[in-house]
């Protein structure tokens, strides 16, 4: 980077900072950035969150607005405007539909040199007022918007109507050092299952989409071949207590781990014999991104963001969405097929340090905030 764009102040604008994949995105990225380049800040339009709390742990400051509802609130673009202008605010990433209405709207009012907008998940409902009113005006102030995958950028031309040079892909990254050398004794000691009881598990927030029920019964299915089979699920969300009566209904309870939301997750996966990943739609799975991180052999549903990261057949077992059948018979020949799990391990740790390393990621930002403001002549 130049030297006109040192200590330059860089705004995060998100919904809010719960504990979750766009947020601990956030928390991975702004651990990576060059304070010497980059001067960051962070705004929820919501609470601080535990995210939040650790992004302040990192000594940067989280400006809570507190405000976030359903409806429109002038208020909070009265408030972003005000931070812009207080902190001279050079660049605006937003996050997320509501902080990209509100800190796109802001930005542009303030005469933010450098604003860029990022969508994290692909539409599920059809909103047209939203989709391609408000985010295609929203997009003429708006320098880039960045997908997080190609099947979100496909979603963003074909609901928001955008240019197709106005979107680039970046993909999410990780703290690949995180997820090596890991002890894999330490979770399994704590919930008392010995080395050679069989393990599967898979992480994300606790809602139809991420396909738990799917799961839970795929090991009810197998439970009689594997009687000591232990699942992990990892993470919360408002279908926890339905899971639990499901598995409590099947029989199964006492082979189910409902772990809670975690912040240790490479010693969670370490302790898993596979990964198992049944989401419905994802914009880009972290959670998997992580898991194969972490050398675990993977069965994932069959559907296109979920392609996009593995890349190919021979870096995890796909299967279709919501099929507990072709999950249950997955696992089992994983479990008795030591070769093809060893494989399936070496090649999901080599795509994600190739492909997915959070180094990445923060330069490919660093250089698209760079060009912005070098095309703009923005001079310090």
């Amino acid at each position: 980077m130049n030297e006109q764009m040192k200590a330059i102040a860089v705004l995060h604008i998100i919904s809010r900072l719960p504990i979750g994949g766009v947020e601990n995105q956030l928390l991975t990225i702004l651990k990576k950035y060059d304070e010497g380049k980059l001067h960051p800040l962070v705004c929820s339009l919501s609470d601080k969150g535990e995210i939040g709390k650790e992004i302040e742990d990192l000594g940067i400051e989280v400006i809570p607005l507190n405000k976030l509802n359903h409806r429109f609130d002038w208020t909070i673009v009265k408030e972003i405007y005000q931070l812009i202008k207080k902190r001279d605010i050079k660049i605006v990433r937003t996050h997320q539909y509501h902080a990209n209405l509100y800190g796109r709207i802001a930005a542009w009012l303030a005469r933010v040199p450098c604003i860029v907008a990022s969508v994290h998940n692909i539409y599920t409902r059809d909103r047209k007022l939203h989709r391609r009113t408000i985010n295609k005006f929203l997009s003429r102030f708006t320098d880039k918007v960045v997908a997080v995958s190609e099947i979100v950028k496909k979603d963003i031309l074909k609901y928001d109507g955008l240019a197709e040079d106005k979107i680039t892909v970046i993909y999410n990254g990780i703290d690949i050092g995180k997820f090596t050398n890991i002890n894999a004794s330490g979770i399994r000691s704590e919930y008392g299952i010995s080395a050679d009881i069989p393990v599967v598990g898979t992480v994300g927030r606790l809602t139809p989409q991420k396909g738990q029920r799917c799961l839970i019964e795929a090991i009810w299915k197998i439970k009689n071949k594997f009687p000591q089979i232990m699942l992990f699920i990892v993470g919360d969300g408002p279908i926890r207590e339905e899971l639990r009566v499901y598995a409590k209904t099947l029989g199964i309870d006492n082979n189910i781990i409902f772990t809670g939301l975690r912040r240790d997750i490479p010693a969670l996966l370490a302790s898993m014999d596979i990964f198992i990943f049944p989401s419905l739609w994802e914009g880009l799975p972290n959670a998997l991104i992580e898991a194969m991180a972490a050398g675990k052999p993977i069965i994932a549903t069959d559907i296109p963001p979920v392609r996009e990261v593995l890349s190919s057949g021979e870096i995890g077992i796909l299967v279709p969405p919501n099929n507990s059948d072709a999950i249950a018979d997955s696992i089992e020949f994983l479990l008795h097929d030591e070769t093809l799990a060893e494989n399936l391990r070496t090649a999901a740790r080599d795509r994600a340090f190739s492909s997915f390393n959070i180094d990445t990621t923060v330069n490919q930002y660093t250089d698209l905030f760079t060009n912005i403001l070098r095309k703009k002549a923005y001079n310090d």
